[in-house]
């Protein structure tokens, strides 16, 4: 089961002896940028800044910050924190963005010699626009258990145990930690009764997490017996992108394409099947 968390969007699908399950596709417009704007608005709703020995209003001061400098925020002092205790007994789509932190306060020197004062709420607490959702009971962890119960009932154990998150939004220390613990408290709600999930075990990638789709994308794209899974780039400027064949049926599409072409179709190792 596939997570990637990426920029504006969170998207998740399965695999399953080497097939993808199409129906198993799910979306949410809750990524990175998400995550950036609930730091702008804390920052702005209650940040301070120190100026010598004064403090001083981070809004009235600089107003909105630069994507950049939110990025490296994120990317230095922020973290997802435990699930809160707050939420234990209450809706999953409840905010967690209130409640109790145990981070620390931190310093951030900004380009103009004065510090920028992030307080723990922030650093911890402002990942939580992820899992409170998107204002229709939709959230990270509500998408990987949809995607779950679209798949066959056999599968479901086996993919909740092999579970691959990737993408840069999910470069945080303690993310999978804490999406374990959501995906958790939620098979206990209702909406989730029907679902038979196995334990919840996590992948450690090989590679960096923003890299691996692009990583996984070359090394399948050299392995040359995988002809029906791809197309050459001299099919793609004869063709061009109107003639693209649907993904899930791939080998029988390049078969007539490749023929009407005039180019020599090519043997597949492995024959692809629909589901």
């Amino acid at each position: 089961l596939i997570v990637n968390v990426g920029y504006h969007d969170t998207s998740v699908i399965c695999v399953y002896e080497g097939m993808i399950i199409l129906q198993s596709y799910q979306t949410v417009e809750l990524g990175t940028h998400a995550h950036l704007m609930a730091i702008q608005r804390m920052i702005s709703e209650a940040g301070t800044v120190k100026v010598g020995e004064e403090s001083k209003k981070a809004s009235e001061l600089y107003g909105e910050l630069e994507l950049s400098v939110l990025e490296d925020i994120r990317a230095r002092c922020c973290f997802c924190g435990e699930r809160p205790a707050e939420l234990e007994n209450s809706s999953f789509t409840e905010s967690g963005v209130n409640t109790a932190h145990r981070a620390a306060d931190m310093m951030y020197p900004m380009s103009d010699g004065h510090h920028l004062v992030l307080s723990g709420k922030v650093r911890e607490r402002s990942i939580e626009v992820l899992y409170d959702g998107d204002g229709e009971d939709n959230s990270i962890a509500t998408l990987v258990l949809d995607s779950l119960l679209k798949c066959p009932i056999d599968c479901r154990v086996e993919l909740s145990s092999r579970i691959l998150v990737i993408g840069g939004g999910s470069m945080l220390a303690g993310f999978d930690h804490r999406l374990k613990q959501e995906l958790q408290a939620l098979l206990l709600h209702p909406r989730f009764s029907k679902l038979t999930a196995g334990k919840l075990k996590f992948y450690k990638p090989n590679y960096f997490r923003n890299t691996m789709s692009w990583t996984g994308g070359a090394i399948m794209g050299s392995v040359e017996h995988l002809h029906d899974r791809y197309i050459s780039r001299d099919f793609y400027n004869a063709k061009g992108s109107a003639t693209l064949p649907n993904w899930s049926s791939l080998a029988p599409q390049l078969k007539d394409s490749y023929q009407s072409s005039g180019t020599p179709a090519r043997r597949s190792s492995t024959p692809l099947r629909d589901f």
